[in-house]
């Protein structure tokens, strides 16, 4: 006779939630740090790109050896790197850029020099920061890491016990 926690281990849906916890890790990992050369990715935090970016969207971006009018690219405040934007290039005036977000009703003051420039916006997945900012919090890596962790090591554990336990009465 098994217990349910043993038939869980052997599901059909066991499997999808571990499948489904080490993609979603797998993302943490992938949007919370830099992996890959050249490529980044953000979290926005402001509206002033909206709509090409929302609040809680990623933006990923690659580093291109030059930008045109258009690009929207994200760079450095200053360079401390303290402060990331992400807003469109409206001019090129010699070898410095000037951006404007696309819900602002002017450009931005500050010029931006290329060596503050992180890279273009490559791709925008919506949302999806919302989730990452959550994970990052006290209570979300609990709930969201640290708890499926505990819950899939318990049952795996159960397994084992199960396992040793049927062969020692043999």
């Amino acid at each position: 006779m098994k217990l349910n926690i043993l038939c869980l281990g052997e599901s059909r849906w066991y499997r999808i939630l571990v499948i489904t916890y080490l993609f979603f890790i797998f993302l943490v990992v992938v949007f919370s740090a830099s992996i890959l050369r050249n490529i980044h990715s953000f979290t926005n935090i402001s509206d002033s790109m909206s709509p090409a970016i929302n609040t809680g969207s990623i933006t990923i971006v690659k580093q291109f050896k030059s930008y045109e009018i258009g690009d929207m690219i994200a760079y450095y405040t200053d360079a401390n790197h303290k402060e990331i934007i992400t807003h469109r290039v409206v001019s090129i005036g010699g070898n410095v850029y000037t951006t404007k977000g696309d819900a602002n009703q002017v450009a931005d003051r500050e010029i931006v020099l290329p060596r503050l420039v992180i890279g273009r916006a490559v791709l925008v997945i919506p949302y999806l920061g919302h989730l990452i900012r959550f994970t990052k919090s006290q209570f979300g890596s609990w709930l969201l890491i640290i708890f499926p962790a505990i819950v899939i090591i318990l049952i795996e554990l159960s397994k084992i016990y199960y396992l040793v336990k049927q062969k020692t009465r043999r």
